[in-house]
């Protein structure tokens, strides 16, 4: 088994998310699947491609005002069909923070911490590569 890279707990989160496509002004409605504090993890309507440069919009349920960042693709494949909340999206990815408030970072490296299940820590068997 390959030695874990991961560096953030990770938290399994699903928030409705919006996301512009950096040069191409496309916009996208996407749902998380987790979020830590080095990126998050979503399903998109759109193909997002390894590399892709985004400007993610996201509510969290604690906080009136969203946290917005600029991120960087760094996984892709397929979004699951088998959970019904992920029907109807193309692409799921791993998205590396690039660009974000440190208010808005500290938020969610704490929230993860607090509200990541036991056991969710950086040996979490289900990473992707080359993701905080």
């Amino acid at each position: 088994m390959a030695a874990e890279r991961r560096q953030f707990v990770r938290c399994p989160l699903r928030l409705n998310t919006s996301y512009t496509i950096l040069g191409t002004k496309k916009l996208g409605k996407s749902l998380t699947t987790n979020i830590s504090g080095g990126g998050i993890r979503f399903v998109a309507e759109h193909t997002l491609a390894q590399g892709t440069r985004i400007d993610v919009v996201m509510r969290l349920p604690e906080r009136h005002e969203p946290v917005r960042f600029l991120g960087e693709v760094v996984w892709s494949e397929p979004a699951r069909q088998g959970d019904k909340a992920l029907q109807g999206y193309a692409t799921e990815v791993g998205v590396r923070f690039q660009k974000i408030d440190p208010k808005d970072l500290a938020f969610l490296t704490q929230y993860a911490a607090l509200y990541a299940p036991p056991g969710a820590g950086s040996s979490d068997a289900g990473a992707k590569t080359g993701m905080a």
